[in-house]
Parts: C-alpha cells; sequence; structure tokens
C-alpha cells in the first residue's frame, strides 16, 4: 500500500511558504503583504528555536528513533528540514525584492545599504551618528578577545578588518546592533526625500552602509550582519520536583537558560557588500555549525519592526487601499439584547461567538456582571495567553476585590509567554485570586470559564467553552468560536473538570464534554467509527490548526476506504495525505492562509439528512501532544441553530476561492482557482456580520 503519510516538519514549512506567498497574492494590499514577510520570518525563527532544535536533541540519543508515520529518524528529518528550509530563504529574497519595488512605485521606500547614496546617505549619517552611534561597543576579536556568546536572535555587525597603519594580520571585529531604535529606521524628513513619499531604512543596512565610521583605524575587507539561532525546547518540568521551590521563579530560570542553548541556526545578509560568506563560514565554525546550519540571505533578517511603522504610513497615505485593508472592526452581535444580562439572555438560549467578526463584548459583559453581582459565588476559568492590557484580568481582579472565590488556572507553560503569563499570575495573586498552575505532566490548554451564583432561587450557572484564548487582541486577529451556555449537561462537567484540575487529577470520565487525555480522543474515534459503518452515507468535516496523532489519521483513513466522505480544513501542519487510490482518495484537504489567522477547532460527524448530524467545538487539534498530554476541553453543540451556523460556515470555507490551497496526493498544495465569482471566506464572514448589524439597527 503507498504510504499516506506526510512527515510533520516538512508539512509545517509547507505551510509557512503558504504564508510567505500572501506577499505576493494580488488581491492582498501592498504594505499588508510586508505583514506577511514579516510573519513568515518569525514563524521560521521559532520552527529552528523549538522543532529544529527537539530533533537536534533526538538525534543525539543513542538509538535515534525513527519517527512513527513516516520511518524517518531524528537525523534524517534533520537533514530533510535544512535541505526544505534553503529555497524559502530564495524565495523570501525575491519577495522582498518584488515587494520593495512595488512600495517604492507608491512612495513607501526601504532604502538597502547599496542605495544609501546622495542625499539620503547625508541625511542617514546624520541620523546614524546622532542616535546609532552611542549604543556602539565595537570588539575586535584576537588572541586576548575570542568570540563571546552570541545571543539568540540578536542581531551583529560582524567585519573583516585589517589595521590601516601597517596592513597587519586581518581580523573581526563585532558590533552588537541595539535594539533601542527598532530593525526598521524612519528616516527624518528633508525636501529631497518627502517630496516623493517615505523613506525606511533598515538597521542592518544603516550598520553596513557606515560600519567604517566605526572601525576608523581599518580597513574594511568584507562586511555583514549576523544572527544566531539556539535550541529553546526546553521542556519546563524537567528536573522539577522540589516543592519548596516557587513554581514560578523555576520558570523564569527556564526562560534565561533558552539563551545559552545549543546553536542551530546562523544566518549572514550583506546586501552588495563582499565577504559576507566567508565571514558567515568562520563565524559558523567558530560556534561548531556545520554548512547546512548556515543561510546566507539577500535581504534583511529583521523586519520586526514593520507593524510599527503602519501608523506613520497611515498619516501620510491615509486608508490607502493599495497599501492597505480596508478598516473592518468586529460588530456588535445583534443576537444579544444590551437590555438583558448575558446570564438571562444564556438562561434562555445558547450565545455563539464568533471572532473576529463579532466583538468579544458578550464574553466580557459575562464577567463583568459577575463581578459586580452579590449574588456570584465564584469564578472558576482557564487562562494560557492573555493580551498586554487585558480586561479579562481586570474583571477577575475586581471579582476578587469584591469577595468573590476567582480560582485562575494559569498555565505559564504558554512557550515564548512565560514571562506575561508568570506576571499576570503574581497580580492575580494580589488581587486576592486563587491561582493554581494545572497538573504536573499536563499543560492546560483548555479555554473554559465557569460561573456559579447562589441566590433566592437557588444556585445558577454560566459557562463558556471556546476554542481560542481569553485575549482581547487576538480576537481581533484570529479566528475563534465559542458557546455561552447555562446548558446543565455541558456545566456539570465543566465544574468537574476544574475539580479535577484542582486535585491534580486529568479526570477519567465525563458525560458529556470531551477532556484529554482520556476521553477526547476515545470519543473522536468513536465518531469516526460511527461514520465509518455508515460507509458512502457517512459524512465527517474537521477544521483545527494542525493533524498529527496517527490514531485519529489511520481512523479517517479507515474512514474514507469505506466511502465516507471527510473534509479536512487544516491550516498548518497535515500528516495525511488525501487522494491515495483505495485508502484516502474520499478524503479533501485545504488550507486556508487570509488576512486572518484560522484558529477556531471545528469537528462534525453526520451528513444532516439521514444521519443525525453531531457539532463539536473546543480548544483540541487533532495533534498528539493535544489528545495525550494536555488537558483540553471539548463540547459538543446542542442548539440546533447555532449547530446549523457553524455547518454552514464550514461549507463557506469550503468554497472559498480566493484563500484556499489544496492538498494534492504528491504532498504538494495547490490554489484553488475556479471560474466563479471570487469567494474570500473571511471577506464573507465579515461582510455577513455587517449585514446583520445594519439589518438590526433598521428595525
Amino acid at each position: 500500500m503507498i504510504s499516506y503519510y506526510e512527515n510533520r516538519e516538512l508539512s509545517w514549512l509547507k505551510f509557512n511558504k503558504r504564508v510567505l506567498m500572501q506577499s505576493q497574492a494580488h488581491e492582498v494590499p501592498l504594505f499588508e503583504r510586508m505583514k506577511f514577510i514579516e510573519i513568515f520570518g518569525s514563524n521560521l525563527d521559532e520552527f529552528f528555536m523549538v522543532r529544529v532544535g527537539s530533533m537536534y536533541d533526538r538525534s543525539l540519543l543513542p538509538d535515534d528513533p525513527p519517527d512513527g508515520k513516516t520511518g524517518m529518524t531524528a537525523s534524517e528529518q534533520l537533514e530533510r528540514m535544512y535541505a526544505e528550509t534553503r529555497p524559502l530563504y530564495a524565495l523570501r529574497d525575491s519577495c522582498y525584492r518584488n515587494l520593495t519595488s512595488a512600495l517604492a512605485e507608491k512612495g513607501v521606500k526601504f532604502i538597502g545599504a547599496g542605495s544609501l547614496k546622495g542625499d539620503i546617505a547625508r541625511v542617514a549619517r546624520q541620523y546614524f551618528k546622532r542616535e546609532v552611534l552611542p549604543y556602539v561597543t565595537p570588539l575586535i576579536l584576537d588572541a586576548k578577545h575570542q568570540l563571546p556568546m552570541l545571543e539568540n536572535l540578536k542581531h551583529y555587525l560582524v567585519v573583516s578588518i585589517r589595521p590601516k597603519k601597517d596592513g597587519g594580520k586581518a581580523t573581526l571585529g563585532l558590533v552588537a546592533i541595539s535594539n533601542a531604535f527598532g530593525s526598521i529606521i524612519s528616516l527624518p524628513s528633508s525636501k529631497e526625500l518627502s517630496s516623493d513619499g517615505m523613506t525606511f531604512v533598515p538597521i542592518e543596512d544603516l550598520m553596513l552602509r557606515f560600519a567604517s565610521d566605526i572601525f576608523k583605524n581599518y580597513d574594511i575587507i568584507g562586511r555583514t550582519t549576523v544572527r544566531v539561532t539556539r535550541n529553546a525546547d526546553v521542556a519546563v518540568e524537567d528536573n522539577f520536583s522540589d516543592d519548596e521551590i516557587d513554581y514560578r521563579d523555576y520558570v523564569t530560570a527556564i526562560i534565561k537558560r533558552r539563551e545559552k542553548m545549543t546553536p542551530v541556526r546562523l544566518e549572514t545578509y550583506s546586501a552588495s557588500y563582499v565577504g559576507a560568506e566567508k565571514i558567515g563560514q568562520a563565524i559558523a565554525s567558530m560556534m561548531g555549525l556545520n554548512e547546512q546550519q548556515y543561510f546566507h540571505s539577500m535581504s534583511v533578517l529583521d523586519l520586526g519592526s514593520v507593524y510599527g511603522l503602519e501608523s506613520k504610513i497611515r498619516r501620510n497615505f491615509g486608508d490607502d487601499t493599495e497599501l492597505f485593508h480596508a478598516p473592518l472592526s468586529p460588530r456588535d452581535q445583534p443576537d444579544v439584547p444590551e437590555d438583558m444580562t448575558i446570564e438571562e439572555t444564556a438562561q434562555n438560549r445558547d450565545i455563539f461567538l464568533s471572532f473576529p467578526y463579532y466583538s468579544m463584548k458578550p464574553y466580557l459583559r459575562m464577567l463583568n456582571e459577575a463581578a459586580s453581582d452579590p449574588e456570584t459565588e465564584s469564578i472558576k476559568i482557564s487562562l494560557y495567553r492573555m493580551a498586554a492590557n487585558s480586561l479579562v484580568i481586570d474583571a477577575l481582579s475586581r471579582a476578587a476585590r469584591n469577595g468573590i472565590e476567582v480560582i485562575a488556572v494559569v498555565e505559564l507553560k504558554a512557550r515564548f509567554d512565560e514571562n506575561n503569563n508568570v506576571n499576570w499570575s503574581r497580580r492575580l495573586e494580589d488581587a486576592g485570586c486563587h491561582v493554581i498552575y494545572g497538573i504536573e505532566g499536563l499543560k492546560v490548554h483548555s479555554k473554559l470559564t465557569l460561573i456559579t451564583r447562589r441566590g433566592k432561587n437557588g444556585v445558577r450557572r454560566l459557562a463558556h467553552v471556546g476554542t481560542g484564548n481569553y485575549n482581547e487582541k487576538t480576537a481581533k486577529l484570529y479566528t475563534d468560536v465559542g458557546i455561552i451556555t447555562a446548558d446543565d449537561r455541558i456545566i456539570d462537567d465543566a465544574e468537574l473538570v476544574f475539580d479535577n484540575i484542582m486535585k491534580g487529577i486529568p479526570g477519567e470520565s465525563y458525560d458529556n464534554l470531551l477532556v484529554s487525555p482520556n476521553t477526547l480522543k476515545q470519543t473522536m474515534l468513536r465518531e469516526i467509527e460511527t461514520e465509518k459503518d455508515y460507509g458512502q452515507e457517512g459524512y465527517i468535516c474537521m477544521k483545527m490548526n494542525s493533524l498529527t496523532d496517527k490514531g485519529i489519521i489511520d481512523a479517517l483513513a479507515e474512514a474514507s476506504s469505506n466511502g465516507v466522505k471527510v473534509d479536512l480544513i487544516v491550516r498548518g501542519i497535515c500528516c495525511l495525505l488525501p487522494g491515495i487510490m483505495g485508502v484516502t482518495d474520499n478524503i479533501r484537504v485545504v488550507s486556508i492562509v487570509g488576512r486572518f489567522l484560522e484558529h477556531s477547532r471545528i469537528f462534525i460527524f453526520g451528513n444532516g439528512r439521514n444521519v443525525g448530524r453531531r457539532v463539536y467545538l473546543g480548544s483540541a487539534d487533532m495533534m498528539t501532544r493535544n489528545t495525550t498530554r494536555r488537558i483540553e476541553v471539548i463540547t459538543p453543540v446542542y442548539d440546533k441553530g447555532i449547530a446549523d451556523r457553524i455547518y454552514e460556515m464550514t461549507r463557506v470555507m469550503l468554497a472559498d476561492n480566493v484563500k484556499r490551497s489544496r492538498l494534492m496526493s504528491n504532498g504538494r498544495y495547490e490554489r484553488v482557482i475556479t471560474g466563479k465569482e471570487p469567494l474570500d471566506s473571511q471577506e464573507y464572514f465579515y461582510a455577513e456580520a455587517y449585514r446583520e448589524t445594519e439589518k438590526k439597527e433598521e428595525e
């Protein structure tokens, strides 16, 4: 039988390529395309820190264990990961070159080191001497000054130099590039520069161009900027067994440890200057990196400040639709009345939340109403990644100060967001909340809230189950769904989830909620098996971020081989190859990459006609880590109106012919092109939200 498995790491690289290709999508405004280049880069950084870092650690094991799906050893996977990454650099260079050229025609100029001439060079040098040079501390590498530890993802200027006086032996000079002024400089205005637009210079280009002002007593024979990526795959639970150690202090120590881990990638950028690759090879050798771990780029390495430029450019160009998306703002839900509390509304029917198309207000109202209600007895919530100025934290803190019992399950181990979570946990404790850190060995990733009130009519409870974090910022950027409900079938199990977390156990059985690690995967497998028994009358639709769980993949393949139609909407990693004759030929896999990050997890079983439809939503992807090593919660959607609405949303996504790509049996993704009228599913849902709101206002 032909294998229907795809390697996880290679599948992720294909996803990131789809992200990068948005920078060349003609329907995306020019400046918005630049953001996709930055997203591609930050994605790749995390990939090397975590996935390449993890694979490097595995490759050092004596037996070098093979991947359970494709049979590749860690060493073999590493080799492929590095090899498949290399052409992405060339593609990124091409995308950046084409995009900066198109932006320049609109008057938004990103000037490289080689183009800093004439008046631009004069203004840039003035800026460099005034703003940058005071932060510069050069280091000459010689017998007494060895290469220092290069910090993870920090940028350095490295030059090959020779003393001017005696023309002595060439050596290297190194300067850490300060992040005090961001990665992209907006040059001060002058008549020549501002007459036809705006001019920006990446700090890397500024350092390359004026390196001679730093090393005045040397001839520069080569120059480049470099950046090292270090293994950051530190398991937070490793060696943690001391009950007397503050867990937050331990997590903070782990964060610092990451900065000193083994290097796994070295990058260089030189613009048009010579000598970069020779310098890069020398630095790589000093750090013990081999040739495949070294990447040279023809475009700047750091575009992290690109988001900060938007407000400046908008001040000059306004809402120019050739540069920016038309402004959109989440709508107030027309079916959530303002003259009733969220509890009153939910007692009559479940409330469906759909971000970013509709506002997060109903959820925030639910918390704030509970925080101010003297009948509120407790608020229990699981927190993972929070916004910088979190209104959720404000509401929980106010509730605690009002004497309400607040139990916050704070997952500190949100990779690269640990510092933020440590700070929030301290603030919650200072406000009087009871903060707990979940269950040993299991990350709490559920999106669950439970509110309990006690009044003259007895106990009243309200729950929220969702697919995304309680984060006001990402609620405007990620597509997520959730329900607020007073249904005891869901609430009884939600109560049990929190009780078990408080006891430090995952819980082995729940009546309605699907809770990993003990009931979620098992229920999913039963649902797939049910559809398999229906054969050609069966139907399965799963929308998620990633699919890697071998048990789920095999079950879907078996259902397909029995005639079941399967639609998989998988934004990122998909380890199942569709279209394999006789096995996965009834499976369709699509990916949507657009303006908003597709993040909702939805699971549908049954065709809704002669086979009853069951709809679920929740926090889990069908990945091994979610199904076996985390506390995840998925809820059945009992409200038929909401279940039908979710099903119809998947129909629109599957009809998307603008942002949808289809996975082929050979592992390639192809953009879906049809002769039909363009349908961007995200734009469709936003337009629908605007129409519904306007309709309500007219009534």
